[in-house]
């Protein structure tokens, strides 16, 4: 059979905030890590005809997808849904089955499908969902659809049958994840994926682990498992780039510092191998000690990137987030004096952002922290969350939003916010704010300047200054 794995658009997904929407297409482009490695199994395992599609890298449009569907006659399109953005998942579906009738559509999503099967089953364009991780069951359902025998034997499936669910099985989980092949990198635009914050020159994505063994109560990871690849298996994904004239690389999991030593073994082999790259990681600021991060500094590592979220510990321990602000700040102080750059996250309209005032006070803390950039985001409260949850019972948050959304899903739908205390027009005023307080500096603005390497860095910085430039005319507001 013949298969193809579409990297769906993400234009039309719900959000918070309609200003964040605005700067979607300037933040970068990553590989689709998972439909890689659905890619990678298949053409290994299976004698399936395999291509890939990245609709956002390539940024192309209906007609132009219609297009490339045509001229390749998939008997089955493949895609992986996140929730926020249903709307264009269904809208490729829909794509899909106008353009080629016959052909299969089949969607994964290990988070969604969890929570949000039946709704998404309910679309008469959604042929097949594939639960939990899908490398052997999307293999297994399409040597089932090949020999024509029966589905019912596919284990980590989901379809209708007369009306009904058909779920054969648990769903698909890989305790040695080290058994997968290579994702099939080869068939991806590798050209097209730049970090927004890296030199502007093609940048190499590589996963490092799956699972979180962490409870934070606003994340809906779907594993508490953790599992890593080998340091062997890594390295020779990397290779892979590298012989490619790939030289920057951006370690794509959130946990690929959680073993210092293993960063430490892996920057080892990297002085040997490959004297003359760049790379960065995201990983956790409490996790970072000075050998590794000597090391990881002589290997080439020029950023790391931290997932903070809170300014206070009282809030950082009320979101479960395991971390303190000493031991971030002291992180960003051992990276400054190694001249590694840092990134972090923030998240705003938390339930214990009581004030206008206590999101300036995050703001403030970000700034004196050193770090040199960051991303600020207003709550999300994902389906099946802690948060979530409580808001559902405090009376905050309506209990069934998500699932009408998949159900009936909108472009530009609203996500629901964390309004106890603050307005979703006050947090979208609060995050320009943010920004705009952040990156319009005048010293911010003179040290990013000094830092500019090539044409291509520099077009990279500037677009990024102008998607925050372009939030409007908004200053900082000293709270009430």
């Amino acid at each position: 059979m013949r298969v193809m794995l579409i990297n769906s658009p993400s234009k039309y997904g719900a959000f918070v905030t309609s200003d964040w929407d605005r700067t979607a297409e300037d933040i970068g482009a990553f590989p689709p890590i998972g439909l890689s490695y659905l890619a990678g199994y298949l053409v290994k395992h299976t004698r399936h005809d395999v291509k890939m599609l990245d609709v956002i890298a390539e940024r192309l449009d209906d007609k132009q997808i219609e297009e490339r569907i045509k001229e390749y006659q998939p008997d089955m399109v493949g895609t992986t849904v996140f929730t926020p953005t249903f709307y264009d998942s269904l809208m490729l579906a829909r794509l899909v089955k106008k353009t080629a009738p016959k052909c299969y559509f089949c969607v994964g999503g290990t988070q969604h499908m969890r929570m949000f099967l039946k709704e998404t089953l309910h679309h008469p364009e959604i042929d097949f969902a594939v639960r939990g991780e899908g490398e052997i069951a999307l293999a297994n359902l399409l040597d089932a659809l090949g020999k024509g025998t029966s589905l019912s034997a596919v284990e980590g499936i989901s379809f209708k049958k007369d009306g009904e669910i058909v779920s054969p099985g648990a769903e698909g989980y890989i305790k040695d994840i080290n058994v997968l092949p290579s994702p099939a990198f080869e068939l991806m635009p590798m050209d097209k994926y730049k970090s927004a914050i890296g030199t502007g020159e093609p940048c190499g994505t590589i996963a490092t682990s799956r699972g979180c063994p962490y409870s934070c109560s606003f994340c809906d990871r779907p594993y508490r498992s953790y599992r890593s690849f080998s340091n062997e298996r890594i390295l020779s994904e990397m290779e892979f780039f590298y012989n490619r004239g790939i030289k920057e690389f951006v370690f794509f999991d959130d946990m690929f510092n959680i073993s210092p030593k293993r960063v430490v073994e892996i920057s080892d082999v990297m002085i040997k191998k490959f004297p003359d790259i760049i790379w960065s990681f995201r990983g956790r600021a409490d996790q970072v000690t000075e050998e590794m991060a000597v090391k990881a500094k002589k290997a080439g590592c020029v950023q790391m990137m931290f997932g903070i979220e809170a300014a206070k510990d009282e809030d950082l321990k009320a979101i479960k987030k395991k971390i303190t602000t000493k031991q971030l700040v002291d992180s960003i102080a051992l990276c400054k004096k190694l001249g590694i750059e840092t990134s972090t996250n923030w998240i705003i309209g938390l339930p214990v952002h009581k004030s206008a005032q206590d999101i300036l006070d995050l703001m403030d803390f970000a700034i004196n922290s050193g770090t040199d950039y960051v991303q600020f985001n207003i709550l999300i409260p994902y389906a099946g969350t802690e948060i979530y949850e409580l808001g559902i019972k405090k009376n905050i948050l309506p209990p069934r939003f998500w699932n009408e959304y998949v159900l009936n899903p909108i472009p530009h739908a609203y996500i629901p916010v964390w309004d106890e205390y603050l307005s979703r027009e006050e947090l979208s005023e609060l995050l320009k704010v943010c920004y705009r307080g952040f990156y319009l500096r005048p010293s911010y603005i003179l040290k990013s300047a000094l830092k500019v390497k090539s044409y291509s860095h520099f077009r990279t910085l500037l677009r990024g200054m102008l998607t925050i430039m372009g939030f409007g005319g908004f200053r900082r507001k000293e709270a009430a």
